[in-house]
């Protein structure tokens, strides 16, 4: 009986099909994934260790620079250096390993964009250094 509920299984007897489409040539004939195409593709634990420790470091940072007096020079040169680590741990991961192409313009960015915050806090250090000198 049904009650209209819209409620479905996705999974119901699937359990035995990949999780990945199979590449096949013009002829139909399966075909390895080649590498970096997003098949298993693995960040070496040495390099997603080295991401975790810089980004812990950058948040435990973060949060206490949040807490110093406003134009701290020192909070800056701080927020600075852990920026700066968590834009070499994103170009450790790129240079790592064989990603598809998408994966690597988004290390790019992320890596770029905390590169810029890196020299902004730089700026603001010099600036705020001159300023309290």
């Amino acid at each position: 009986m049904d009650d209209g509920s819209l409620s479905h299984n996705r999974s119901a007897g699937r359990e035995d099909l990949p999780t990945t489409p199979p590449v096949a040539d013009r002829f139909g004939v399966q075909a390895q994934r080649p590498l970096g195409s997003g098949a298993g593709v693995r960040v070496s634990d040495k390099s997603a260790r080295a991401w975790e420790a810089a980004y812990r470091h950058y948040g435990s940072t973060w949060e206490l620079t949040a807490r110093s007096p406003k134009g701290d020079p020192a909070a800056a040169r701080q927020m600075a250096a852990a920026s700066a680590a968590v834009a070499s741990a994103w170009r450790q991961i790129a240079a790592a390993a064989t990603l598809p192409w998408w994966t690597l313009v988004a290390l790019e960015a992320a890596a770029s964009a905390f590169e810029t915050q890196a020299r902004e806090y730089k700026d603001r250090e010099k600036a705020q250094g001159h300023d309290h000198g």
